[in-house]
């Protein structure tokens, strides 16, 4: 029984032109071989599964090679080709890091490094995962990686550069290698599976290549794994089964039904969703990219951002017909909310629920938004009275006079908020009231109603006003200045409340028009007002005393504080 290779190794490729998806790396590459500008050390970074080692031993392979070809590849003829081949090079050593990465390991390696190729004109190094060599390994290394002998090579490939010291990176060439794109390796598995006599929907292939993430070794083994349950036909449907992959029509379906405001058929599904084994978060990141993906095809420039087959692409550009910018971009946010907040929900399923109910009313406020116009405009639409209008008087719009006894009549046509003639207790909003009143037709009857007169204002009826405000407030600096003391006099409808100083009338500025407000409704008058005025004193003044006079004075009722302060050493504070 012949021994099964797997198809990450079968077709592994094995010149510069059969790399997928890393052309920059191997145009580069070939470009140094030609023009004999090897570095003699390398670095090879990125994911795994892109091709790092596979580009590290074709490059040992290429420049080893007797017999290039014009596009600068091994000739696989050749004897160095030959003994590449078939694993029996002298010239190319490889070193698990992961398993090798003590000084001593190092220090052999620097042993081999002396001695020259038997056969071809390079000897290579690659040091796989070197990142996790030893620090002191690193160090043992630095001289060689610096300085090496003419013939030595090294390549060192790593999946996670950060952990390398900058005193390695500064000695090498880096290149990074991308995640390979999802067309480039749905293309190879197509080849795979055309060589290998193998019936594959492009679709399934499409979903291998999207759960593989970029990686290629990642995506040939899920290739082996679905061939070995499907046999020589490979399907959609098989994939997604076995990948345990959300199918795409599940997301389309919730999106259609959210559409329509159809909140069970959204619930259902998703109870279909997680009684077929699917976890809630797993959803929730699915649909989001879903959404995604529905509004990148809101525009054309932006369609090629879609990485799907040109039948499920059909399905997206429909759907985006039917969903508007903003119930998308809202949408988003309700998804990206529930993914920060799904692991740590303690019903993670209500969670995602939630989110769900959210987003099958987004459509709903606009078609209540859009009735409620409706409404509006069957009201504005009711006939009116066709009979000739005229300018409204100051009569007619005493109707205001009882909430804005402010008002001062005239019998001017108004035209203009100028010709209001308003007080400053006048409001905005009522002044455009009157104006629009001009608008009323004779038919409409008008109430007469007569302005309220300011009633007088005694001092005491101002105290009991302000102690009615002070009582209300309880504000301990609005008491201590509205005590019936403190207002002292009346002069000609202003009261006058004394302070003692400057400092009472800023605390109480915060609260003056409304105060003011509150004194003018309780005494019926819309012209009362009052002033602070300073107490005079009575002749004498307080003095300031220092420290030193106030230490004296203290001094003099106990003699003791004397002894006291020689005794502590102590300074007067100036």
């Amino acid at each position: 029984m012949e021994r099964f290779v797997v198809s990450a190794r079968k077709y592994r490729p094995q010149t510069f032109v059969t790399v997928v998806g890393q052309q920059h790396i191997t145009t580069t590459l070939k470009n140094s071989i030609k023009n004999n500008h090897l570095a003699q050390a390398f670095l090879f970074c990125g994911p795994r599964g892109v091709g790092k080692t596979t580009c590290a031993r074709i490059l040992a392979k290429t420049i080893n090679c007797f017999n290039r070809t014009a596009d600068t590849e091994a000739c696989d003829e050749c004897d160095s080709c030959k003994s590449f081949n078939s694993g029996q090079s002298l010239n190319v050593f490889e070193l698990d890091a992961a398993s090798n990465n003590s000084v001593e390991d190092i220090r052999n390696l620097i042993d081999q490094v002396r001695f020259a190729p038997q056969l071809g004109s390079f000897k290579v190094y690659i040091i796989d995962e070197v990142h996790m060599l030893s620090a002191s390994a690193f160090n043992a290394f630095l001289k060689t990686l610096e300085e090496p002998p003419k013939h030595a090579i090294f390549i060192l490939a790593t999946t996670e550069k950060h952990k390398i010291i900058p005193t390695i990176l500064s000695r090498c060439q880096i290149f990074d290698f991308n995640r390979i794109r999802l067309d480039d390796i749905s293309n190879h598995l197509a080849y795979i599976a055309k060589t290998e006599g193998i019936t594959a929907e492009a679709e399934a292939l499409r979903i291998i290549a999207q759960k593989a993430d970029g990686g290629l070794r990642d995506a040939c083994s899920m290739f082996d794994q679905m061939v070995s349950f499907g046999g020589t036909t490979l399907t959609y449907k098989t994939v997604i089964e076995n990948l345990h992959v959300l199918d795409y029509d599940y997301y389309f379906k919730i999106t259609d039904a959210i559409n329509k405001l159809d909140s069970s058929n959204v619930l259902l599904t998703f109870n279909e969703i997680i009684n077929n084994g699917f976890d809630g978060h797993h959803f929730i990141a699915g649909l989001g990219e879903h959404i995604r993906n529905i509004l990148v095809c809101k525009d054309q420039a932006t369609v090629q951002l879609l990485e799907v087959s040109e039948d499920v692409k059909k399905k997206y550009l429909q759907q985006a017909q039917e969903c508007g910018m903003q119930f998308l971009l809202k949408a988003l946010g309700i998804i990206n909310r529930c993914d920060v907040s799904y692991k740590s929900a303690k019903n993670q399923r209500l969670q995602v629920e939630i989110a769900l109910l959210q987003m099958s009313y987004l459509n709903a406020a606009p078609v209540e938004a859009e009735k409620k116009n409706d409404d509006s405009q069957n009201v504005v639409q009711q006939p009116v009275s066709t009979a000739k209008k005229e300018p409204l008087t100051a009569q007619k719009t005493n109707v205001l006079a009882e909430e804005t006894p402010q008002y001062k009549k005239t019998d001017k046509p108004v035209t203009s908020f100028k010709d209001l003639n308003l007080t400053s207790g006048f409001r905005l909003g009522q002044a455009k009231q009157v104006v629009q009143q001009s608008a009323v037709t004779e038919e409409v009857p008008v109430k007469e109603i007569p302005a309220v007169q300011n009633e007088e204002v005694t001092l005491e009826k101002f105290r009991l006003a302000a102690a009615a405000y002070a009582r209300d407030k309880n504000k301990m600096q609005i008491t201590a200045l509205l005590r019936a003391e403190m207002i002292t006099r009346m002069d000609d409808e202003i009261a006058i409340i004394e302070i003692e100083n400057l400092s009472q009338r800023e605390s109480f500025e915060p609260f003056r028009q409304e105060f003011l407000d509150s004194i003018r409704k309780f005494c019926t008058n819309n012209t009362i007002n009052f002033r602070f005025e300073e107490k005079k004193q009575d002749g004498t003044t307080k003095k300031a005393y220092s420290p030193i006079e106030r230490f004296e004075a203290m001094i003099e009722k106990n003699p003791l504080l004397k002894d006291l302060k020689s005794r502590l050493d102590m300074e007067l504070d100036y």
